[in-house]
């Protein structure tokens, strides 16, 4: 989390300034809300491995919840949360009270057992949670015992400020979505002296030890305050200035702050007798007060570490450590490892902001251990520090750690690790979070090159108005991003709801497809047929023409003008990644053959006029503004404020005239630009121009255009979008919060209509509808039978549903007379017809119909699966 030290910078303008190294290549990717409105400030998000696919969620006043099926439930996994932090009547919890205002402490991090979901495993059903409880004086912690691992001296004046708890919970043997609160066990427990610099992840490594135990990771911060020197921290004090070398808690293996730990949390052979220490732990035996639990040390705040342990992984342990006043920095963690702080802040000496330290005045350490001080894989400054030459680029205050993608759904970032900041801005007010990433030049070589931003299709990056918290997995790898709109734990955002949110990275889509011209300058021709009258009327087939004609024609110089409507198709954003120009060349003149056709992108729009004459006028018509006809030569020069047209001078593409059925412009760099400005900004769409040799006769080629009935004018193209929402998520998303938990079988509006009918009949969940709104029976008699009719609505957009129109007349066997499944047309014995809902398109409203013997009872009834 970030220090409440880093408020007290003066920031400047955000800069995304080139890094000094070769940039990664990231995929562009997008942000999928998946919860919004319903989250305070989330800290984690995780899984548990069952293949349940659910996602828990860590909101920072200390409830978990569960994301399932595209929605949170609206029961908390657990919740700890003190009575102050929670709804009426939720009753006390442990963890310590948190407000509006910023606050680094509260539940901090969750992480299930690798065995959670084999009963043969001793952590079957186990999780684990890192929270802050209230301290106590004196250490009692009634009624759960003394505390564990306590190593912070606790005589006057010092007073600890809140305690950390690294504890074990179960879920229930009978719901997996509620987990039993008195099950907790409290391994480990030490005071923190200050509020700030908790650390707080937690993490199960990939290794299994000699007997099969799992090794839990513990990040522990150096116990706040500032610069790792004041009561609580190792030679510290409360002084003006503070003692310039004290060792601090960060580089003193006697104290557990400012470290990574391992333990056994199933283990007995720690201090306490509530956890074991691995026998692998780099300082087993040695002795001197020298805590055990340490895996490696000299950390200011880790808070939040990952292992690259999926399938093609490396097993390395990335960390996010949380800088001071210049730099942030990503580590890779291995055992023993000291990473400096606080005698280092990355690789330079740090400046504190109270002197207490300087380049000149450093701490004596033996030199031996300065020189075997790990430097970061990445470091960044925060604003408006010019740390070295070439200058850091200047990307946040607070780095949030995160994980290497080894998900399915986005091949382009396999292998690449994805971070953050908590925030990149120029104003405390106005808060920006980049998403940036590392990409490992090659295969274990330990040197990676940063990506400033990742390219977010349809959002900016740095994602304005936002702080992320926090990164996180779901059991297939993909990547899940904590965010918050304002700084306070409690604070809600404008409209009064909470101001937390958790988003997804998901790859874009392709698509393909080929649209017609919905504009070109069609040339009446007086080809034959003619009409036995005086003159040569029109034959009503139109034409496009490039080149100069023969002396017969003028000769005139022909450009066709093309424009297609980019925006019916292609909804922005969208990047395209191709697009092709074809026109069918339905004549070639004889001096044609070879020469070049090139396009042009125009720069000012034109009419499409009305030059088609069924009157017999002859030789065509007179073009109206802006158009043309075989008379009026290429078009009407009032329309225009350059002669020719308004176009840009040098070609987006070329082609070369030949004896074949089209003439194709091929996707040129220049040519996706044109069509990208368009679906960016549908303002400029002007189309193309097409001009072809305009100086030697008998040139010209004639094209099909849009009213000949061939082939009119085609763009192909290809272009990456983000996934369209289902109907589902729309529907959802009118009327509730995202990934709000709506239950099928409720009636919220009252009317009878349970939410999955009002879904599949398209109706509002929240006003009540009329009565037989969504179906209506008629009967009719017939001689000795009634003709019942049924009209039910139907959402062929509701792909995910199947409609069934079914009938009995004993309430056991039902008989089916319509089915409409995925979207598909209605079939079946019953199915008479459907139409548009006048006004409601493109809803359609079913009539089936059934004739049974006046003698017998008949009852219908319209199933919707699933």
């Amino acid at each position: 989390m970030i220090s409440k030290r880093s408020f007290l910078h003066a920031f400047g303008a955000a800069l995304l300034a080139a890094s000094p190294q070769a940039r990664a290549v990231f995929p562009q990717v997008a942000l999928k809300p998946v919860v919004l409105k319903q989250i305070h400030s989330p800290t984690t998000i995780t899984h548990a491995p069952d293949g349940s696919g659910r996602v828990f969620v860590c909101d920072q006043p200390g409830k978990i919840y569960i994301i399932q099926n595209g929605m949170m439930l609206p029961t908390p996994f657990l919740d700890i949360a003190s009575p102050s932090n929670a709804a009426p009547n939720n009753g006390p919890g442990p963890a310590i009270s948190v407000g509006q205002g910023y606050n680094e402490r509260g539940l901090l991090c969750l992480t299930f057992h690798p065995g959670y979901s084999n009963p043969a495993s001793t952590g079957y059903r186990k999780f684990y949670l890192n929270y802050n409880k209230p301290f106590v004086p004196g250490g009692d912690d009634a009624p759960l015992g003394p505390l564990q691992g306590t190593n912070l001296p606790l005589q006057p004046p010092l007073t600890g400020n809140c305690v950390s708890v690294i504890a074990e919970f179960q879920v229930s043997p009978s719901d997996p979505n509620v987990a039993v609160p008195s099950s907790e066990r409290r391994l480990l427990l030490f005071t923190q002296p200050q509020s700030n610099h908790n650390g707080g992840q937690l993490e199960f490594g990939p290794e299994i030890g000699p007997g099969g135990e799992r090794y839990l990771y513990i990040g522990v911060g150096d116990g706040g305050s500032q610069e790792d020197n004041n009561l609580g921290h190792t030679g510290g004090d409360n002084t003006t200035p503070r003692p310039t070398a004290a060792l601090g808690n960060a580089q003193d293996k006697t104290r557990l702050f400012g470290k990574i730990l391992r333990i056994d949390p199933l283990g007995t052979n720690g201090p306490g007798g509530q956890y074991g220490i691995p026998p692998s732990n780099p300082f087993v035996g040695v002795g001197g007060g020298v805590r055990e639990e340490i895996y490696c040390y000299g950390m200011r705040n880790p808070w939040r570490f990952s292992f690259d342990k999926r399938a093609g992984g490396t097993n390395r342990l990335f960390c996010g450590d949380v800088g001071g006043g210049r730099t942030e920095e990503v580590n890779i963690i291995v055992s023993g490892g000291n990473y400096g702080w606080r005698y280092k802040e990355g690789v330079e000496l740090p400046l504190f902001s109270s002197g207490a330290q300087s380049p000149s005045t450093p701490m004596t350490l033996p030199p031996a251990e300065v020189a075997a001080m790990i430097d970061p894989i990445a470091r960044y400054a925060h604003q408006g520090q010019i740390v070295e030459s070439p200058a850091l680029p200047q990307l946040g205050l607070s780095v949030t750690g995160g994980f290497v993608y080894r998900g399915p759904a986005i091949p382009a970032l396999q292998g690449k690790y994805v971070f953050s900041d908590y925030g990149n801005t120029s104003t405390l007010q106005s808060w920006n979070s980049p998403l940036m990433g590392l990409e490992e030049t090659a295969p274990n070589s330990g040197v990676f090159t940063l990506t400033q931003a990742i390219s977010l299709l349809g959002t900016a990056n740095p994602i304005v108005g936002q702080r992320i918290l926090c990164l996180g997995e779901d059991e297939s790898g993909e990547i899940y991003v904590g965010m918050k709109t304002n700084a306070g734990v409690l604070q809600p955002g404008g409209d009064n709801l909470p101001a937390g949110g958790i988003y997804k990275i998901i790859p874009l889509q392709s698509f393909t497809t080929t649209l017609q011209a919905v504009k070109d300058n069609t040339i009446f021709s007086d080809n034959p047929p003619r009409a036995p009258i005086i003159g040569y009327p029109s034959d009503a087939l139109g034409y496009l023409y490039a080149g100069r004609t023969g002396t017969n024609h003028g000769p005139y110089v022909r450009r066709a003008l093309v424009a297609f409507d980019l925006a019916a198709e292609v909804p922005p954003p969208a990047i395209i990644q191709t697009a092709q120009l074809k026109l069918n060349l339905t004549k070639i003149g004889p001096e044609a053959n070879g020469t070049i056709f090139s396009v042009h992108r125009l720069t000012e729009t034109w009419g499409e006029g009305t030059s088609m004459n069924n009157a017999g006028a002859g030789f065509g018509a007179n073009a109206t503004v802006g158009d043309a006809t075989w008379v009026r030569r290429f078009f009407n020069t009032s329309s225009w404020t350059t002669v020719g047209g308004s176009f840009t001078a040098t070609a987006s593409a070329t082609t070369t005239a030949a004896f074949a059925s089209f003439l194709t412009w091929a996707s040129t760099a220049a040519l996706k630009a044109d069509v990208q400005n368009w679906v960016d900004t549908a303002a400029s769409n002007a189309g193309w121009i097409i001009r072809g040799d305009e100086f030697t006769n008998e040139s010209a080629c004639q094209f099909a255009s849009k009213q000949t009935g061939g082939v009119p004018p085609e763009l192909q193209i290809t272009y990456e979008a983000i996934p369209a929402l289902t109907r589902r998520e729309v529907w959802l998303q009118t009327y509730f919060p995202v990934g709000m938990f709506v239950d099928g079988s409720a009636d919220l509006d009252g009317d009878g209509i349970t939410n999955k009918f009002e879904y599949a009949f398209t109706f509002s969940p929240l006003a009540a509808n009329p009565p037989n709104s969504a179906a209506q029976v008629t009967a009719v008699e017939s001689g000795e039978n009634i003709v019942f009719t049924i009209n039910f609505r139907r959402d062929p957009r509701a792909t995910d549903l199947t409609y069934i129109l079914e009938t009995t007349s004993d309430f056991v066997t039902w008989t089916p007379l319509v089915t409409s499944a995925g979207g598909a047309d209605p079939s079946g014995s019953g199915y008479v017809t459907e139409s548009d809902v006048i006004g409601e398109e493109p809803v359609r409203l079913v009539t089936g119909r059934e004739t049974v013997p006046k003698t017998q009872s008949r009852f219908a009834r319209v199933r919707v699966l699933p």
